[in-house]
């Protein structure tokens, strides 16, 4: 009796110090795993994407060097084909959708001219050294964002670029929505010189993600937030005008929201990726 007494009792110190080693080993992990937060994803990407150098390095003059971006970004946009009408259109209609000119549908029409030039139609500015990339939300599904906006009395912070105050006075929340606001530029000062005049496509919009769009966690149902994002979000292009050419170029874009901390050593709400045009 007393030998199944210390053995019941040897079993429940095992069991305790077991789920006590769990424990532990939960929480280190906690602590120690990168939390899956919002992040803003950078297309085209290599099918081997490195996100502390994921370089996007081709020459104009030779078709061969970049022909795998034109098909990488063609292949990314495909999730964003669709028959019914969208205004304005999430993404410029991809490699999918023209093969034959005559057929072509009045909104994959409306699509690439106002995502233009950054189009398929004009090889995403790849064959003339002028690149565009596409930038997307991810892991938004259990996000609220809060957004800035002129119409509130709130302070913007004094490192925001004044292209994006600019367009808070322009594209009134009253009148356009809320946006998650999106700026790109140089990493480093060099880059700044280097990285020239750079466009946010489409033109004639905000520069960022209309907020109506996004499925974040206060759009949809409570069940869904542990889950993956089921819609792909919206997009924005940004096209470089004239990038130095022969040099590497550190490119950061970052958003713009009341709720996320900019942290250069983090990577939430913020991309980096390299330019190298030969």
């Amino acid at each position: 009796m007393g030998l199944e007494k210390r053995t019941v009792k040897i079993i429940v110190i095992v069991l305790l110090t077991l789920l006590i080693i769990g424990g532990i080993l939960g929480l280190v992990l906690g602590l120690l795993l990168h939390r899956r937060y919002v992040e803003l994803e950078v297309w085209p990407r290599s099918e081997e994407y490195n996100w502390e150098q994921p370089r996007i390095q081709f020459r104009p003059s030779d078709a061969g060097s970049w022909h795998h971006w034109y098909r990488r970004i063609n292949e990314f946009l495909r999730d964003y084909e669709t028959t019914v009408p969208d205004e304005p259109p999430r993404a410029p209609c991809s490699i999918h959708n023209r093969r034959d000119q005559q057929m072509r549908s009045d909104n994959c029409d409306l699509a690439m001219r106002m995502w233009a030039p950054c189009t398929a139609d004009e090889f995403y500015g790849y064959h003339i050294g002028k690149p565009c990339v596409f930038l997307r939300l991810s892991h938004i599904h259990y996000w609220v964002p809060e957004p800035y906006n002129m119409s509130m009395p709130m302070a913007l912070p004094p490192e925001m670029p004044e292209h994006l105050k600019h367009a808070m006075h322009q594209y009134p929340a009253r009148h356009y929505g809320d946006y998650v606001w999106v700026s790109c530029g140089g990493e480093y000062n060099a880059d700044e010189e280097n990285i020239g005049p750079i466009q946010y496509i489409p033109a004639g919009l905000p520069p960022g993600f209309l907020m109506s769009r996004l499925h974040t966690a206060d759009r949809i149902p409570y069940s869904s937030r542990n889950m993956p994002d089921q819609i792909p979000g919206p997009l924005i292009a940004v096209f470089f005008e004239n990038p130095r050419r022969g040099l590497l170029i550190n490119v950061e874009c970052r958003i713009w929201t009341r709720d996320i901390y900019y942290d250069r050593s983090s990577r939430v709400g913020r991309v980096r990726f390299e330019l190298y045009i030969d």
